[in-house]
């Protein structure tokens, strides 16, 4: 019987972290650049049972301990596109980018930016400049392909396609695009920025002609949560929670009965 306990407690706790999950999607559903999350869940590994009586063993069966939630994963397809004529938003559009041979997903693209703890990657549009006129996203550098920040004189500055960046007749640099060619190896590290899992640098893809990306002046790419298939999947959730919890709640009934009457016996 406290196997079916153990089973119902772990359905619950799985249902628990997917609904933590899906409202920090819903929360940031109007986050520039935001790549929602998506939950693995797997069940943990049958446990054979068998019966000893003495010198004699008997096979029972196999039991299911339940479920847990295996990992979190973003998913990096692009959210919609909105003109805003702001020149501090800024879109990534990939054109083409190589395919990853063993999962056969895209590679991705990335801004770099300089934080405390070192160079990080996001896909957000919303840029914006420091005391020091210098271009970041959320108060963090963004590097341009020598490695440096890049400095502007004012918010009237120009981004063309490729990246470089033009104020008051000057180049000031060119914002780099660095490229994961596998996902798997990036985690997130906060809402809107990403490290990779080995600790390395990912590569620039400004001069890589397996690369053709473009960059959007007055374009903000918007999250790309679906509020009403995350609303949808809540409900679920919170059913399938609820489901459990009446199946602990009989086990309990059923536990006490066994204690308080079928012992008077």
């Amino acid at each position: 019987m406290l196997k079916g306990l153990y089973t119902a407690t772990s359905a619950m706790i799985t249902q628990q972290r997917r609904t933590e999950m899906l409202s920090n999607n819903i929360a940031n559903a109007n986050t520039s650049g935001y790549k929602e999350d998506q939950g693995s869940i797997r069940a943990f590994p049958e446990m054979l049972l068998s019966r000893i009586e003495g010198d004699k063993k008997t096979k029972i069966g196999s039991v299911n301990t339940g479920v847990y939630m295996q990992e979190l994963k973003p998913l990096f397809t692009q959210g919609s596109l909105k003109t805003t004529d702001q020149p501090t938003d800024i879109a990534l559009m990939e054109n083409q980018v190589p395919k990853n041979a063993e999962t056969n997903e895209n590679a991705e693209l990335f801004y770099p930016v300089q934080t405390a703890g070192g160079v990080r990657y996001s896909k957000s549009s919303t840029f914006s400049l420091n005391q020091n006129n210098q271009l970041t996203i959320n108060g963090n550098l963004v590097l341009s392909t020598n490695g440096q920040p890049i400095t502007v004189d004012n918010e009237k500055f120009t981004v063309s396609e490729n990246g470089t960046v033009t104020s008051n007749g000057r180049q000031a640099g060119r914002i780099d695009i660095r490229m994961e060619e596998d996902v798997r190896n990036l985690k997130r590290d906060g809402n809107d920025l990403y490290s990779t899992a080995d600790g390395s640098e990912l590569p620039s893809a400004a001069a890589n002609p397996q690369v053709s990306y473009s960059l959007k002046q007055g374009v903000s790419e918007l999250s790309n949560v679906d509020v009403t298939s995350t609303y949808t999947e809540m409900t679920e959730a919170y059913r399938s929670f609820e489901a459990n919890q009446k199946v602990i709640q009989a086990y309990d009934k059923s536990m006490d009965k066994a204690a308080n009457e079928i012992g008077k016996v």
